[in-house]
C-alpha cells in the first residue's frame, strides 16, 4: 500500500501499486524482484517512465512470455513459454447457465527452447525446495488426477475436448428468495462505507479538467479481431487488421492548425500528448463516430521490440501517450483518459 494508507475498497493488489512498491520510498515496503508472467508492462501501465524507474530500482526482474515483447528487454532473464497449441493447460470449468468442462491439449511438439507453462512453474518450485507442491510428473498426469476425482473418464475428455453439463441444472436456482449482500439486507444507495471513510456517499460528478487548446482527448479500446496488445505481431489476425488508426471527427479533419489541407483517411499524422511525448506515424480515419473533442486509438500498436518484426513501427501507441493518470482513491483504479495529444502532419 501507498505511504500513510491504502485504497480500502481495494479486492486485490493493483498493478500499478506493485510498481509504487518498487520505487524506494513510495510504499510501506520495497519490492526488489518482479516475475512477470505473459504482461507486456511497457504497453498495459499508464506512465511508462514511471515503469523504466521502477524496474531500474529492482534488484532482479524474470519474465515467461510467449513473444518477444518489450518488457523481455529489461529483464535480467527471459523463460520462453511454449505458445497454446505446444502445450497442455489446466482444465477449464466455466459457470455458465449451463456448465461445461474444457480441455487443452498440445497439438505440435513445442518448438526451439521454449517450454510450457507447468513445466516452468514446476522446474522453478523444484530449486526453491518447494518440490512437494508439485507431485505430479507432468500436466497430463495432474489434469487425468483431477478428472478421475471428479468422476470423469480422462479418455472420453480428451477425445471429446468439451464436456457439457446437464442443461436442465443452472448456477443459479430459482425460487430462492433475493439476498443482498449487505449487512442490511437492503439494496443500499446510499453508502455509510464510503461516507464514514470521508468520501461521498453518493455518486457525485465532478467535471474533468480540459486539455492544453488545440489537443484533443485520447481515448482507446480494442479491435475485435486481436486480444489486447498481444496479438498485434500475429499475421494471420492481422490481414483484417494489420496496424491501428487515429479517429478524428470529420468535421475536425476539414481544418485541423498546421494543415494545408483538410486532413483525409490513410493521410499520416504525427499525435504529440501534452508532455511531449510523440508516436505515429499512425492513419487518419476521419469518422462521424466520434466527438469532436477527442481522438481514438485502438490499443496496442506502436510497439517498440524490434523482434516483433511484423508489429514493430506499426501504427500508434497510446500507452507512450499516457503518461499521466488519476488514481481512484477508494479502490485504486487508474484512469487514463486524462491525457490531450495534438495533430500534426508528417510533412508540413
Amino acid at each position: 500500500r501507498p505511504k500513510g494508507g491504502g485504497y480500502p475498497f481495494a479486492t486485490e493488489v493493483i498493478a500499478s501499486g506493485l510498481r509504487d512498491a518498487s520505487i524506494p520510498g513510495r510504499a510501506d515496503y520495497d519490492i526488489k524482484a518482479w516475475m512477470v508472467y505473459g504482461c507486456n508492462l511497457m504497453q498495459a501501465l499508464a506512465s511508462r517512465p514511471e515503469t523504466i524507474q521502477a524496474i531500474q530500482h529492482l534488484d532482479f526482474m524474470v519474465t515467461v512470455d510467449v513473444l518477444p515483447a518489450e518488457i523481455c528487454g529489461w529483464s535480467d532473464v527471459v523463460l520462453p513459454e511454449a505458445t497454446y497449441l505446444e502445450r497442455d493447460d489446466d482444465l477449464a470449468g466455466a459457470a455458465w447457465k449451463q456448465p461445461f468442462l474444457a480441455l487443452r491439449q498440445a497439438a505440435v511438439p513445442a518448438m526451439y527452447e521454449s517450454k510450457p507453462g507447468w513445466w516452468i512453474a514446476k522446474e522453478l518450485g523444484k530449486r526453491l525446495g518447494l518440490e512437494a507442491a508439485f507431485p505430479w510428473k507432468d500436466a497430463v498426469e495432474c489434469v487425468d488426477t483431477r478428472l478421475k476425482l471428479g468422476g470423469h473418464n480422462p479418455a472420453v475428455v480428451r477425445t471429446k475436448g468439451v464436456i457439457l453439463g446437464r442443461p436442465d441444472v443452472t448456477c443459479e436456482e430459482e425460487g430462492l428468495p433475493i439476498s443482498i449482500p449487505h449487512a442490511s439486507g437492503k439494496i443500499q444507495l446510499k453508502s455509510e462505507e464510503a461516507a464514514k471513510l470521508g468520501f461521498d456517499a453518493f455518486p457525485t460528478f465532478y467535471p474533468q479538467e480540459e486539455g492544453p487548446t488545440g489537443t484533443f482527448r485520447l481515448l482507446n479500446g480494442r479491435a475485435p479481431t486481436h486480444t489486447f496488445g498481444r496479438t498485434v505481431n500475429n499475421r494471420l489476425l492481422a490481414e483484417p487488421y494489420p496496424e491501428n488508426e487515429v479517429w478524428v471527427n470529420a468535421s475536425v479533419a476539414k481544418a485541423l492548425p498546421g494543415f494545408l489541407a483538410p486532413l483525409k483517411n490513410g493521410d499520416r499524422v504525427w499525435l504529440i500528448n501534452q508532455d511531449g511525448v510523440k508516436t505515429g506515424p499512425v492513419k487518419a480515419k476521419v469518422t462521424e463516430r466520434i466527438r469532436g473533442d477527442c481522438v481514438y486509438l485502438v490499443h496496442g500498436w506502436g510497439q517498440n521490440a524490434p523482434k516483433q518484426k511484423y508489429a514493430h513501427g506499426r501504427g500508434a501507441s497510446d500507452s507512450a501517450l499516457m503518461t499521466r493518470a488519476k488514481v481512484d482513491p477508494l479502490m485504486g483504479g487508474t484512469g487514463m483518459n486524462v491525457n490531450f495529444v495534438r495533430i500534426e502532419p508528417v510533412t508540413p
